[in-house]
Formats: structure tokens, sequence, C-alpha cells
């Protein structure tokens, strides 16, 4: 087992609870997003075991992080929206850096590839106008709540392996953002009614990350600088979706930009890091 890859899957369990922000980002970071496609898509392959040993340590990380910090989250985003997300932004723009590298932009980017940045930026600044579907946080739980929040599943799944696309915005944006969170906060106060929808977008997640992980290997394999210039151009976009405004008071503005330096210097500086772990490895 990696068990190294706990700490990998707690920054992107971190990640996972802020809607925008994606993990699949922080794994390209991290010098981990070829392979974690790879070992996901090993799963149902001759690479069973081999696959198990990098995702599990993986996926107990991120684990600790949703139901440790959900609260957390909850909690710095209702008091402290502005500060806290902009650490993220900062974050997500450290990111562009790292990425401009990888696509060798100055060597590849011609009509193909500015095609798919600015359709990979264009889906993400129509995602941030849309008016997010309203729907209680403690909802009766039907059948077909379960059978919706299975396919939402499914969706943010497949797009939280993509960088740029945060798996949470998608639930925020069909509505079932809140209902998740909350029940993960049940759950850590022993509250077993919640089981049945976290079991059903845990299966979605479950689907939607192996079809993922198929498709977008498909795409960096046979199309590796035009896919990389789309996930440039949702990188970017992305920052819309988090963006929360300007501070308001001196005070704040100060804290604003610090926390927006923080982010973005660890995002840089895990982006040289995880550089040279992919080429080394």
């Amino acid at each position: 087992m990696r068990w190294t890859n706990i700490f990998r899957g707690f920054a992107m369990g971190i990640t996972e609870l802020i809607p925008g922000v994606s993990s699949g980002t922080i794994a390209l970071l991290l010098g981990v997003y070829e392979q974690l496609l790879s070992s996901i898509k090993g799963l149902l392959g001759k690479s069973f075991r081999e696959s198990l040993r990098f995702l599990f340590p993986l996926v107990i990380g991120m684990g600790i992080a949703i139901l440790t910090l959900s609260s957390v989250m909850t909690y710095l985003l209702e008091t402290h929206p502005i500060p806290t997300q902009m650490a993220f932004v900062g974050l997500v723009i450290g990111v562009l850096p790292m990425l401009w590298r990888l696509s060798r932009v100055r060597e590849t980017f011609k009509a193909p590839q500015i095609i798919m940045f600015i359709i990979g930026l264009g889906l993400l600044i129509g995602m941030s106008f849309i008016t997010p579907e309203e729907v209680a946080h403690s909802p009766e739980i039907t059948t077909m709540l379960l059978v919706k929040l299975f396919f939402a599943g499914v969706l943010a799944a497949m797009t939280l392996l993509l960088p740029g696309i945060s798996g949470s915005l998608v639930l925020l944006i069909f509505g079932y953002y809140y209902i998740v969170v909350s029940s993960i906060n049940e759950l850590t106060s022993l509250n077993f009614t919640v089981l049945p929808v976290l079991i059903a977008v845990g299966l979605g997640i479950l689907v939607g990350l192996y079809v993922g992980s198929v498709v977008i290997t498909f795409l960096f394999t046979h199309f590796k600088y035009m896919t990389y210039a789309g996930v440039m151009g949702l990188v970017l976009g992305s920052v819309l979706s988090i963006y929360p405004g300007l501070p308001t008071s001196p005070t704040m503005w100060i804290l604003t930009i610090i926390t927006f330096i923080i982010g973005f210097s660890i995002s840089f500086l895990l982006g040289l890091v995880g550089e040279k772990e992919a080429t080394s490895e």
C-alpha cells in the first residue's frame, strides 16, 4: 500500500467540500493525476491489486477529510466567505503555470487547441450563471429522490476527475449539495437515517469514477494537447464559479489578500513538486 497517498487523498477531500474547486486539480498538482485515472480504470482489469494499493489509501484520506472537515468548511464559508473562497481562488490560479508548461503552449497551441480552450472556458463561465435548483436541505427520502441522487453522483464523479470542474459544484447546480453535506454531518452525529442518501450518491460516484476514468484516459492518450487546452480553459473558468466578490473593509481586504497569496503559493509550489515526482516515476 502507498500509505503516503492518505495525505494526498486528504488534500483532495478538502477541495471536494468547496463548490468550484476540483480534486482532479489537486491530483494534477500532486503529480498523481494520470496514475489516478489508470488505477480507477484498472480496478476492473488485470492490474486490480496494483490499482487497489494506490487507491485504497487515497480513498481513506478523502474520507477522513470529508467526515472531519465538512462542518468546519461549512462554518468558514458561512462566517468568513470572502477570505475562505479567495484562498481557493489563489489555489486554482496557482495551477495555471504548471498547466502552461504541461500544455507546451508555445509549441502546440494552434486553432484546434485554441477552440478547445475557449470551449472549456465557456463551459465553466456558463455554469457559473446557472441558478442552482432549489431543493429542501432535509427532504423526504423517496425512491425518486434516491434515483436523482444516484445520477447526480455519476455526473459529479465524472466531473471531479476533470481538473477545473468540481463535483460539488455539479451537486450545487442540481440542488443536492446541501443535502449531501448535511447528511455527512448527520452521519458523524450517528444519525443513520441519512444512510440511503449517502449510499445512493456513493454508488453513483463509483459508476461515474469508472466511466470518467475510461473517457478521460482515452482523451489524454489520443488528443493530449487538445485535452490539456480544454483543461486550461476549465481551470481558468472555474475561478468565476468560486470568486466571492470584493471585501468591504480594510481589515477584510488585508485578510483576503493574505489568504489569496497563501492559496496561490501552496498551489504553485505543489505544482513544481508534482511535476518532478511525475517525471521521476
